[in-house]
């Protein structure tokens, strides 16, 4: 069976003192409203075999927090991403790029 991209759910803002991430909203967009360039940007960056976490949560005050679910039939993949900016500046990781790169588009083209 292909798995079909399903749900997004996508939670971001800095952690400032008093702030959990659980505190943060949380933007979903459902199958048929992922927008399509949102959707290819996830296969071309190859986002469902980059779950788990990056970047250091102690690097900044407050922490910047990005939290990305992505709902497949049968499985989620779930990518929490630490200080991002800090990250793209300090790091050479290819692997922070991509996750940056759909979290761009998702942000500009899915305003859900």
């Amino acid at each position: 069976m292909i798995q079909d991209l399903e749900q997004i759910d996508y939670r971001c803002g800095m952690l400032e003192a008093g702030i959990q991430p659980d505190d943060l909203q949380v933007k979903t967009w459902p199958g048929e409203k992922i927008p399509v360039d949102v959707r290819k940007a996830v296969i071309e960056e190859n986002l469902l075999n980059l779950g788990g976490v990056y970047g250091d949560e102690g690097a900044g005050d407050p922490i910047e927090y990005d939290y990305l679910k992505l709902i497949l039939t049968d499985d989620t993949v779930e990518i929490t991403v630490f200080n991002r900016g800090i990250m793209l500046l300090m790091s050479d990781d290819e692997r922070i790029r991509r996750i940056h790169r759909v979290l761009c588009k998702l942000m500009n083209d899915g305003e859900g």
